[in-house]
């Protein structure tokens, strides 16, 4: 049987089962390849193939294949630091799905020099963090992506140096870093994929209460974008990535954009992330064009993917649909006794999730552990359904786990996309109000 490779970094990666259903849809053999032998999916795959990312090279997993008559027809990685395993890995076997630009995409740096270089982008920044003279900046990882990880706003070369001595303290002192400027403005995401070089935008996203502060998504998220400046940026910004992946030469690539626009409607790009974003995002794009965003990056990593011979309507007008995420503020392991069929069973809500005995090991990530989508017919119908869901919620975090080693915090970093925060249990004092 044709096997695809399935690659995973984190062992609690939810998107990695979505993967596998997809891939197991097309009558395909499943092989995951994963650093941990106790990987929760690796039952659900047909072959388990270990390889440590930290310490071995592709040339390793290679003969490992090999020597297991393994010959993939086809990659799948939603991973940004495995995006190099997973472009040597293609070129090897002459799989489809990646191209020369992927090295660019893998690499917040580098994209931010060829936005420059094609005037498409203004913003300071450097990867030297003693050359940082802006502020305020933020500061993260090039090469990692996953829930925020290790996000943050310093507003001076103190707080920049005191990020720093906590990446020492992690263990993580030589983390390829980026600094960038703070941008003013709305923060917003564009979602879509880009064939033959042109990028096809299927939905936009306002948030217009993220939180500035940590750089974690907080408050509403709304579809399609009310502001009119919003509005602008999003074309505008769709412009410029279209010309970004025509410069790359990209094709079957999926993209989970994140911008800022200020109130002229001049956006600046924050990240790219080569994958599906995660969550309720994937519901949302399903109900507004009727593609699902992880069969479509499967189909992509075969080289496959097309768009319906009867065409979509990007952005198209739609009843205004929300997303909301509830997560964490400190260590421990989360009781949930609604359940996911609980708050589908809401009036409004579209799909939801509720991760019960989600466990809580760092807080320089987003902990996101309830989502969910709803409709309304207008933004205040929606704030309104929003708080009747929130009141139905019924958890409680406990059991503080002992202090992890920084290994096992980023081996147990989940891929959970962009939310709001909102910590405690119904009835407790903890809990956050809803924001207005």
């Amino acid at each position: 049987m044709k096997s695809v490779l399935i690659l995973s970094k984190w062992i609690n990666a939810s998107s990695v089962a979505l993967a596998v259903e997809q891939v197991k849809a097309r009558g395909l053999r499943t092989v995951l390849v994963s650093a941990s032998s106790e990987d929760r999916i690796r039952d659900e795959c047909d072959d388990h193939v270990l390889v440590d990312w930290d310490r071995e090279d592709p040339a390793a997993l290679i003969a490992r294949l090999d020597e297991r008559g393994i010959v993939p027809i086809a990659v799948v990685n939603q991973v940004e630091p495995l995006m190099p395993w997973q472009g040597v890995l293609a070129a090897h076997y002459g799989l489809p799905g990646v191209s020369a630009g992927h090295d660019v995409l893998a690499s917040k740096t580098l994209v931010r020099e060829r936005m420059r270089a094609l005037n498409l982008s203004a913003m300071r920044f450097t990867d030297d963090p003693a050359e940082a003279d802006f502020f305020p900046a933020i500061v993260k990882p090039s090469r990692e992506s996953a829930a925020s990880w290790l996000v943050e706003r310093v507003d001076s070369r103190a707080e920049l140096l005191a990020y720093q001595r906590h990446l020492a303290d992690l263990g993580l002192a030589g983390t390829e870093l980026i600094i960038e400027a703070f941008l003013p403005g709305t923060e917003f995401s564009v979602d879509g994929p880009v064939l033959a070089g042109r990028f096809h935008p299927l939905m936009a996203v306002e948030r217009p209460e993220h939180d500035d502060r940590r750089h974690h998504n907080a408050g509403l998220q709304i579809q399609p974008p009310q502001q009119e400046h919003v509005r602008a940026g999003v074309e505008a910004l769709t412009e410029m990535i279209g010309t970004l992946a025509a410069d790359l030469g990209l094709d079957q690539v999926w993209m989970h954009i994140e911008a800022r626009v200020d109130l002229d409607g001049r956006p600046e790009l924050v990240e790219i992330n080569p994958r599906p974003a995660g969550g309720m995002y994937s519901a949302v794009i399903r109900e507004l064009s009727g593609i699902d965003p992880m069969e479509a990056f499967v189909s992509m990593a075969l080289g496959e993917f097309a768009l319906p011979a009867q065409g979509v309507a990007p952005l198209r007008d739609h009843p205004v649909i929300g997303l909301f995420d509830v997560e964490a503020d400190r260590l421990g392991v989360v009781e949930i006794r609604t359940t996911a069929e609980d708050l589908r069973a809401l009036p409004g809500v579209i799909d939801a999730e509720a991760a019960d005995g989600f466990r809580i090991t760092s807080l320089d990530k987003e902990n996101f552990f309830i989502r969910f989508a709803l409709g309304g017919d207008s933004v205040s119908h929606l704030r309104d359904r929003v708080a009747s869901v929130l009141d139905t919620l019924d958890y409680r975090i406990t059991a503080h786990p002992e202090p992890a080693r920084v290994s096992e915090l980023i081996t147990r970093l989940e891929e959970i996309p962009t939310g709001y925060a909102l910590a405690g249990e119904r009835g407790a004092d903890t809990r956050a109000p809803v924001a207005p």
